[in-house]
């Protein structure tokens, strides 16, 4: 997990197992197991939802139970992963951290093959799409961390495609269970207001995304009023739900916890508007490449789909505003967040790799489900670049997935010995220590072997421990069990690729082997 925020919301969970309360409770077992500072962590919520002129004093204010400003929702969904650490006996910090956002990214990928299979028609390009969000985008980084922005980059995308669908009816191999009868459009538009309304509760800065959705789904949906009302009720239902828990924990129905920290005075910067497209980093183009595409995506869905297009452009800049001008004397954390590249960023990730889907339709000529597609030599060029951006995609989040980001800090710090500098401002700004050379040195000089954890206990750098020094790479099961379950890993994803593959029409079968396998299905 990451240093804090993903702690705080991993403690919540086990208060929710082992307290039954949806308060940090700081006597819950994993606060010593990570030496968390769970004092400071109390002390930090209470101030921020402290009234104004009321002061803690950290040292002698009572140690007990607290809201934090942590999703609730990525609490409570981790709580069946931690009952499933119990049951097996095995540690509930491993379980969840390897499997709740992993299984979020796995579920926004397969939503995004299912969307844009309505949207363009071709199982190919959804699959390709698929792929090009799963492990070229700065989302795979992620999989190891408990932050919140995987699933509310989920449940966007999830509430998006739910409406698009109440009134399309492609079929595909892996959505056919959708499409009975046209009268699910109506429970189709309720799970869009459902999950739009869960991505309020996932994170709080949905909140600014949730006219354009309804603006949308007026104009999308307006000559089927029935499956409109349908859209409408569920989202101002569980909107008054989120509501009623926001004025059970902090007694207001528009309070979060996040105080001051919610309120516009803090949007007064304008850096992060710049830093979030291009810096070495934390630039959107840099750690995922393909999106320098954008622009060319954005005029041909345009001309194809313009509803959908203002939607999806309308999440993408009122995201980027909104994180870009944080400040708060804070920079750049205030509108970078930390993380490897504009983690604010991560929850249009699905939207804008839905909309580089009209690129792929515009290189290619194919029939319908993509059975067959043509390259014409005057979209090679564009061909070439969508496959080196997205090549180079693959290399960046990779170093992300091999090196936990923290260790940035302490390569800055003592390896390069920039203690009297800020070392954040040069992480971002500076090229010559962007994360991704910082983490093309480490693995170049088998940094991390030479990290022992045991030297930073009981020091301010005690979260040194949580990663995985003194292994080489943050690779759990190869620190912990060797290269061979690795291996099998790799080989049974390779198998099950293939097989998918063969479903979508990416890889060819010859005639003998159809032909084995329409005799098998028929016997």
């Amino acid at each position: 997990m990451d240093t804090w925020d993903g702690i705080e919301t991993f403690l919540v969970t086990e208060s929710m197992v082992l307290k039954h309360t949806a308060k940090l409770d700081p006597t819950v077992p994993s606060v010593d197991k990570l030496d968390f500072h769970v004092r400071y962590s109390v002390y930090s919520n209470m101030q921020i939802q402290a009234p104004p002129g009321k002061y803690y004093d950290q040292n002698t204010m009572p140690l007990e139970p607290v809201y934090t400003v942590r999703s609730l929702l990525l609490s409570a969904l981790a709580v069946p992963l931690y009952y499933t650490a119990l049951i097996f006996s095995i540690s509930p910090i491993v379980t969840v951290s390897l499997f709740a956002n992993p299984l979020f990214n796995a579920l926004t990928c397969v939503i995004i093959f299912c969307f844009a299979v309505e949207v363009y028609g071709s199982k190919k390009i959804a699959f390709i799409l698929s792929l090009l969000f799963g492990v070229c985008s700065f989302a795979w980084s992620y999989q190891t961390s408990f932050w919140t922005q995987p699933l509310q980059a989920l449940t966007l995308i999830t509430s998006a495609f739910f409406i698009y669908k109440s009134l399309h009816y492609s079929p595909s191999f892996l959505c056919h269970y959708l499409i009975s009868n046209k009268s699910n459009g109506i429970y189709f538009a309720g799970l869009g207001g459902l999950f739009l309304g869960l991505s309020v509760f996932a994170h709080p800065t949905s909140i600014i995304l949730v006219p354009g959705f309804i603006i949308y789904s007026i104009y999308h949906l307006r000559k089927n009023p029935r499956i409109l009302f349908s859209f409408l009720v569920t989202v101002t239902i569980t909107l008054f739900f989120i509501g009623l828990v926001n004025y059970l924990r902090f007694g207001s129905f528009t309070e979060f916890g996040y105080g001051y920290f919610a309120s516009l005075q803090t949007h007064n910067g304008w850096r992060g508007l710049i830093g979030l497209l291009v810096s070495p980093g934390a630039g959107l183009f840099l750690y995922f490449p393909t999106s320098i595409l954008l622009p060319l995506a954005a005029i041909y869905m345009n001309k194809e789909n313009r509803s959908l297009f203002l939607l999806f452009m309308y999440i993408i800049v009122a995201t980027w505003l909104s994180a870009g001008t944080l400040s708060f004397d804070f920079e750049p954390f205030s509108w970078w967040g930390t993380g490897w590249g504009p983690r604010y960023l991560l929850c249009i990730l699905p939207f804008i790799t839905i909309m580089l889907g009209s690129i792929l339709s515009h290189i290619g000529k194919h029939t319908h489900m993509g059975k067959r597609i043509h390259i014409e030599k005057k979209t090679l060029p564009l061909t070439i670049s969508f496959i080196a951006l997205s090549v180079a995609g693959f290399c960046i989040s990779l170093l992300g997935v091999l090196i936990w980001w923290q260790y940035d800090i302490v390569y800055v710090s003592e390896k390069e010995q920039l203690w009297n500098q800020d070392p954040w401002n040069l992480i971002v700004w500076n090229p010559s220590y962007s994360p991704i050379v910082l983490h093309t040195k480490m693995l170049m000089t088998d940094y991390l072997s030479h990290i022992d954890p045991q030297k930073y206990v009981d020091t301010g750098w005690n979260w040194i421990a949580y990663g995985s020094t003194p292994c080489s790479y943050d690779l759990y099961i190869f620190c912990n069990f060797g290269i061979a379950p690795v291996l099998f890993s790799l080989a049974v994803i390779a198998i099950l690729g293939y097989c998918i593959g063969i479903q979508t029409g990416m890889f060819k079968i010859s005639s003998k082997r159809l032909v084995f396998r329409k005799l098998y299905k028929s016997s």
